[in-house]
């Protein structure tokens, strides 16, 4: 319903600008508090006076704090004040794209797509039956309990894998993209029809099919040697030769119109068809075209992995394969009836039921249907309009043609008065009638996964007027149905507006401030006329005592302006130190003599001018104005609301985060500071964190170039390691638990070096104990190992760690021992595991292992998160994962693969090892990660994170390359992809270390044994 407005007969103002109201009240407090005291409020009372002022200065006050909030929020130059934490419609309310509407709408957004489907599911050709999408049937072996690809009787169908159908819009250059025919007039030859108007259709492979290098060899026409055309039973059928070329390439050619002084012959044709320009002409426009074409779909396909969702995968984009049905039937029109306009409209409305087209409304039109704005914006950001998700569901592919559903669309059109033999017929390939499809009269079934064509050149319409038959002008024809896909049709949209457009404010007045006092009637004196020169000094003194005792409201409301004025900083994610605001009062008359010598400027002024309620010392500002826990306070109260507003909270995470202090064996809260960090981070990126928490990572990031015209798509391999493409999920949780870095990175090094406890039996007077040694191992990203040597003492192994850190990077204290093969050595520490043939290699694996100690280390708090969906086997060639089937009594065990992802995190660094904190953060990701997923979080140790890290990286990279040509990289693929499967089997947590004790020893300061929760140590004798 529509806003009226209106102007009300009894105005209600709000009560802070309402004058009688506030008057009022003052009356009233001033008769409960002082009711014994003062009897007289009468207007001439100098207490009702100053209560009047006051009142008055408060409505101002009011005044200014119902100005509009985009009013507010606008700074000096007219545009939002910066920090705010507001997004537009376009920003926050759309998603990355999760239904398969979602993604047909994403498809079809992109210039050179007329539409798109998502297959989920497929028909088996053994049983007839629907089942997922995979690469290789993979089973289980329930009694051997594995995974197997030999056929059994348990299957395993993985869910979250889609084939990707799409069809191509026609080119203005190159007709329908979908297919590889070329239309070419008549050719410029001398004595053969060149006034006639006829087209030459050849057929060709579509690009998916295409032998793009006979193509590129073909549109040479000195490469052309010969080109024999022999008569077939739907019009001719050429043989080209071409040199370079061993085996000739067939393909079809007919006419679609034969012209108008006579048929074209044999000897015409071959004419046509020996001239190598002419056909080097063909194949130029044929490799142009399936170029484009092929450009078109990898664009698809470079969009699609940009927003592929969480634990799902496609497995191909390609485009649609055809039915092509041409129909026959006869049309009654009316005598008056345009025939060539009637014919146009019955193929611009049968090829409209064949493939309806998606249409694009622009923001205003959806606005002026008063469509929701969250349902305007609900799915993904579309560059060219916006689509209605129901229209679009009516355009899905069809499984059968009906006659009746088209003969009644024919009847729609002005002109038309019965429509009699109606008839479908489907054609081959090789443009031959499919004898099992011809001439069917009610329904026609369509082949799954292919799309309907309209065969225009192989249907027969005829129109009879009072029974007498017409043919109306094919030329006519087709510029009317271009004219009507021009008129009818919407396009996608450019330069239109997308968003809802931020309010514009205009720059209001709220800090300056007008004196009370100067209110008051002349008589008191404290105006801005003042006293009069000759007034005596006990009038002097008695109107300083006035101003003195005004001057506490003056401050106070001075200091509520300010507030206003800075209030969008209250509500932004800027660094702030301090959140009270206020002004200093220098400009009212004869108020230098109020305050004592220099006192003013060295403290009120000083304080107010430079705030600051972050130092640890408190200033004047804290002592006036706001100590440091209370800014904190304040500051952290305001954050919350700014992330209540999203239904988000870090109450948790402030209570659960803390920092172990190992050497005194305590905890200390985390500091204000890092929770507010926290939280200004998770609020300046929450349009990307939550549009996008479902998101996977870009496993196949490409680039492009221009060549030709053709956009190319190149693999782009800085975006695999040390880079910010990680998956939506990643990003979110390592804002709300407080990791800075959510970037894929090596979060091994080789300084991270834990001492280790080995236990061994040793005997001491005679009884046989267990004895800690310590001990350490180094393993570089090279896998170059090195072990020390034992430690009785962990403080000396302690030791050698530290002075391994600062020496380590230094080639001169390593050495090259032989004992049959040559190893490293490291002072007498450490001693190398790894054999080399020559002292020339062990001083280069010296070398690096050097170079390594002497960069610097990334900050280990991160996470890496696999999707066991891309672990999938693409052959039989691929191991597969390891179940734990117990005969198959549990279905949900069976599949290792579907919506299954594995989180994996050092355990070393910080708030990491506070086993609170990993209760908090493993529900934390549980609870962001989509209901469907399950994972699998793991603490590393160091040597584990760098094996997992190495063989991470190389799958990562492998992947790439695979997707880009898994013929050419499949055999590498195969390896990293087995090895990542090994060690993601491998992976355990740990934990810290806890000790058992006897009964007559104190636990205090030690680590309790708690099931899942510690590592058993050894026990004390």
């Amino acid at each position: 319903m529509e806003e009226k407005t209106t102007i009300p007969k009894n105005r209600q103002l709000p009560q802070a600008m309402d004058y009688e109201f506030l008057r009022k009240e003052g009356l009233r407090h001033i008769e409960n508090l002082a009711s014994d005291l003062w009897t007289d409020f009468n207007v001439h009372d100098p207490g009702i006076t100053i209560l009047e002022a006051l009142c008055y200065a408060i409505t101002e006050l009011g005044y200014r704090a119902g100005f509009d909030m985009k009013d507010l929020l606008t700074g000096d130059d007219g545009n939002l004040v910066g920090g705010q934490t507001f997004f537009t419609a376009n920003q926050i309310l759309t998603i990355n794209p999760l239904t398969i509407n979602d993604y047909r709408k994403l498809l079809v957004d992109l210039q050179g797509v007329e539409n798109a489907w998502l297959i989920a599911n497929e028909v088996n050709v053994v049983d007839g039956k629907n089942t997922a999408v995979n690469e290789v049937p993979i089973y289980a072996d329930c009694e051997n309990d594995f995974l197997t690809l030999v056929p059994n009787l348990q299957p395993l169908f993985l869910s979250g894998l889609y084939r990707v159908l799409i069809s191509l819009e026609s080119d203005d250059r190159f007709g329908d993209l979908n297919d590889g025919d070329i239309v070419i007039g008549n050719p410029e030859l001398a004595g053969i029809y060149v006034d006639s108007e006829f087209f030459f259709s050849i057929e060709l492979e579509a690009w998916k099919n295409a032998d793009f290098n006979f193509a590129t060899v073909a549109s040479d026409e000195t490469k052309i040697q010969t080109a024999i055309l022999t008569a077939s039973n739907n019009g001719w059928r050429c043989d080209l030769t071409v040199s370079g070329i061993a085996n000739p390439k067939s393909f079809n050619v007919s006419i679609s119109k034969q012209p108008a002084s006579g048929k074209v012959n044999d000897t015409n044709a071959q004419a046509i068809f020996g001239n190598k320009t002419w056909i080097a002409e063909i194949f130029k426009q044929y490799l142009g075209k399936i170029k484009l074409s092929q450009s078109l779909v990898k664009s698809a396909i470079k969009t699609l992995n940009e927003h592929r969702n969480l634990c799902e995968d496609f497995l191909e984009l390609t485009t649609a394969d055809t039915d092509q049905i041409a129909f026959c039937f006869d049309v009654d029109v009316k005598p008056n009836a345009d025939i060539e306009k009637v014919q146009a409209e019955i193929f611009f409305e049968i090829e409209n039921y064949l493939n309806p087209p998606i249409l694009f409304y622009s923001l205003k039109e959806l606005l002026e249907k008063k469509v929701p704005v969250d349902e305007i914006f609900n799915g993904p950001i579309l560059q060219h309009g916006f689509i209605d998700t129901v229209q679009l569901e009516s355009t899905n592919l069809k499984t059968e043609l009906h006659a009746s559903d088209i003969i009644n669309l024919l009847m729609n059109i002005e002109g038309i008065v019965a429509i009699r033999n109606f008839q479908m017929t489907k054609y081959k390939e090789n443009g031959e009638v499919d004898p099992a499809y011809k001439n069917l009269k009610w329904c026609m079934p369509i082949k799954p996964l292919h799309k309907p064509a309209f065969r225009t050149d192989k249907s027969k319409i005829l129109l009879f007027k009072d029974g007498f038959p017409f043919i109306a002008r094919y030329d006519e024809v087709k510029d009317t149905v271009q004219l009507m896909h021009a008129i009818r049709s919407r396009n996608k949209l450019n330069g239109l507006q997308d968003d809802l457009p931020v309010p514009k404010g205009a720059k209001r007045d709220t800090e300056s401030f007008w004196p009370v006092q100067y209110d008051f009637p002349l008589v008191y004196g404290i105006g801005e006329a003042g006293l009069p020169a000759d007034v005596t000094d006990q009038r002097r003194i008695q109107q300083r005592q006035l101003k003195s005792y005004l001057l506490f409201y003056e401050q106070l409301l001075a200091d509520f302006f300010s507030q206003l004025t800075h209030a969008h900083e209250l509500f932004s994610t800027n660094k702030l130190t301090h959140t009270y605001f206020a002004q200093f009062l220098s400009n009212i008359k004869d108020t230098e003599t109020l305050y004592a010598p220099d006192l003013a400027t060295a403290i009120l002024n000083n304080a107010i001018s430079s705030p600051d309620s972050t130092t640890a010392v408190q200033n004047e500002w804290q002592k006036l104005y706001e100590p440091k826990s209370v800014f904190e306070e304040r500051r952290g109260r305001f954050l919350d609301h700014l992330l209540a507003r999203f239904a988000e909270s870090f109450n948790d995470y402030a209570l659960l985060m803390y920092t172990i202090n190992y050497e005194d064996q305590s905890e200390e809260k985390i500091s204000f500071d890092e929770v507010s960090a926290a939280k200004m981070q998770t609020l300046k990126q929450y349009d990307d964190i939550s549009s996008n928490r479902g998101k996977a990572f870009n496993y196949y990031p490409q680039t492009t170039q221009v060549v030709d015209n053709i956009t190319e798509y190149l693999l782009d391999t800085t975006k695999l390691w040390d880079t910010d493409n990680v998956s939506g999920l990643e990003k979110r949780i390592c804002a709300l638990t407080g990791i800075k870095d959510f970037t894929r990175r090596f979060l091994y090094c080789i300084k991270n070096i834990e001492v280790i406890c080995t236990e061994r039996e040793v005997t001491e007077n005679g009884n046989k104990l267990l004895k800690c040694f310590h001990s350490f191992r180094v393993t570089s990203l090279n896998g170059i190992n090195l072990i020390s040597k034992d430690y009785e003492d962990k403080t000396e192994a302690e030791a050698a760690v530290k002075d391994l850190i600062e020496t380590g990077k230094d080639a001169a204290n390593y050495s090259v021992i032989n004992d049959g093969k040559f190893k490293i050595k490291f002072k007498d520490v450490l001693t190398g595991t790894n054999e080399y043939d020559t002292e020339d290699e062990a001083n280069a694996a010296i070398n690096e292992i050097a170079l390594e100690f002497e960069g610097i280390c990334n900050d280990p708090e991160g996470l890496h998160l696999i999707e066991h969906i891309l672990l999938r086997p693409r052959t039989n060639a691929f191991n597969l994962m390891q179940v734990c089937l117990h005969d198959c009594d549990c279905l949900c065990e069976i599949d290792p693969y579907t919506f299954r992802a594995s989180v994996v995190l050092p355990y070393w660094p910080g708030h990491f090892d506070n086993m609170a904190f990993r209760k908090y953060f493993e529900n934390k990701i549980r609870e962001e990660a989509p209901a469907h997923i399950m994972l699998k979080i793991c603490w590393l140790n160091n040597d584990l994170m760098r094996e997992f890290e190495l063989r991470y990286k190389k799958w990562i990279e492998t992947l790439a390359v695979y997707s880009f040509d898994k013929v050419a990289n499949e055999a590498d693929f195969i390896i990293a992809n087995n090895r990542m499967i090994e060690i993601l089997n491998s992976l355990h947590s740990e934990y810290p270390l806890a000790t058992l004790h006897n009964c007559d020893e104190s636990k205090e300061g030690s680590n309790t044994v708690v099931l899942n929760k510690t590592v058993l140590g050894t026990f004390k004798s």
